[in-house]
């Protein structure tokens, strides 16, 4: 029979030093804070998940997802664009609607 695993509590200080590894990783080099803090202290990344839920502490965003969103005249520019466009489209399908019926109407009549 296999031996029972032990159980490992920590204590809040030793939370809060765990935690603040974390955070000053996760400063320095952008993320990675859990995987490095899993691999030195021995923590499962479960424990780690349930213990930064607990002090509400969110992550910092990095990269693409911490851009800040672009101008919105440039935006509204970008739309207007996109709404002219549309409604060239939609002449050009409204003009092939109207063919393909033309077509349809010789159609019928060279079979009568």
């Amino acid at each position: 029979m296999p031996a029972k695993k032990t159980i490992k509590r920590y204590n809040e200080a030793e939370k809060a030093d765990i935690l603040s590894f974390i955070e000053q990783y996760n400063t320095e080099k952008g993320r990675g804070g859990a995987t490095a803090a899993i691999k030195k202290f021995g923590v499962t990344a479960a424990t780690l998940s349930a213990w930064t839920k607990k002090t509400g502490k969110k992550a910092k965003k990095t990269g693409k997802a911490a851009k800040k969103t672009r101008n919105p005249s440039k935006l509204w520019e970008r739309l207007a664009i996109v709404k002219s466009e549309i409604a060239k489209a939609e002449k050009a399908l409204a003009k092939l609607n109207s063919e393909a019926k033309e077509l349809r109407k010789e159609i019928r009549s060279a079979i009568d």
